[in-house]
């Protein structure tokens, strides 16, 4: 006789789960398109705040506009929980039937199973950030003056800017305004100190934190009186090591299958 964890094992693995989810989850797209429609500035401060602040204070308020959202949460989460238990019965049904061919022949088999759990690892990354990730918003440097990364004892200085102006004849619009911008940056902490770049395609990271340019002034040549400074968008993001734990599993899987298809075309020649 089956016990009780075993037959929730069996419902929670179960191939008509995974189809009922997934009729769901475009039925919740759906919903979530209407109510997406004119209403984007509710779900903008999600990338500062957070998940549990958002949805304290934005999401809870205005439930008819971002239940949808909870739902796909709550969606989402339940297929993962189903692609872990159907990946992981399939894995054991492997294992436990290696058949000919030894381990080798077994990995080949295994690879749609490292893509499925690679897929797991990426949205357990992307709940992780939602829930963790801890953000300094309207962080300005100006030349000389310092940031203080909370729980590091670190620090971060505008040593300098460096701006790049547009010099063609083609865009007369565009002349002596600014193309491009480098801003050196002094980094500072228990260790020692070091410099590094940051523009706005090249982040900086630093003691768990990432650096980004939102912005900057002057942007023209005509506008040197006004101060120069740099805003910048300061967080530290622990989902960032489970994408990429995630995104090497799937390529493994990608690798495996993409092999295992070789060696199929070339039994069959």
């Amino acid at each position: 006789m089956k016990t009780v964890s075993a037959r929730l094992w069996n419902r929670l693995s179960s191939i008509n789960l995974t189809v009922a989810l997934c009729l769901l989850l475009t039925m919740d797209l759906v919903w979530g398109y209407f109510c997406l429609n004119r209403r984007t500035a509710l779900f903008t401060p999600l990338n500062d705040l957070g998940l549990i602040p958002w949805a304290q204070t934005y999401g809870s308020h205005n439930l008819l506009a971002t239940g949808w959202f909870f739902l796909l949460l709550t969606l989402l989460a339940l297929l993962a929980v189903n692609t872990f238990t159907c990946t992981t019965s399939r894995v054991a049904q492997l294992l436990r039937a290696k058949g000919p061919g030894g381990w080798q022949r077994l990995a080949l088999r295994l690879a749609p199973h490292v893509m499925h759990y690679g897929l797991i690892v990426i949205l357990a990354g992307y709940l992780c950030s939602y829930l963790f990730t801890q953000v300094l918003t309207s962080s300005t440097l100006t030349p000389g003056s310092h940031l203080s990364l909370p729980g590091s004892g670190s620090q971060v200085q505008l040593l300098a800017v460096e701006p790049e102006y547009y010099q063609g004849e083609r865009l007369a619009f565009w002349k002596n305004e600014v193309i491009a911008l480098r801003a050196r940056l002094l980094l500072s902490d228990n260790t020692g100190q070091r410099e590094a770049i940051l523009s706005c395609n090249r982040p900086v990271r630093f003691q768990g934190y990432s650096l980004h340019l939102i912005d900057f002034a002057p942007k023209s040549l005509n506008g040197m009186k006004m101060k120069t400074r740099i805003d910048l968008h300061v967080r530290k993001d622990p989902g960032v090591a489970l994408y990429l734990a995630g995104m090497a599993l799937f390529s493994l899987g990608l690798i495996l299958y993409f092999y295992q298809w070789i060696v199929h075309r070339e039994a069959h020649r």
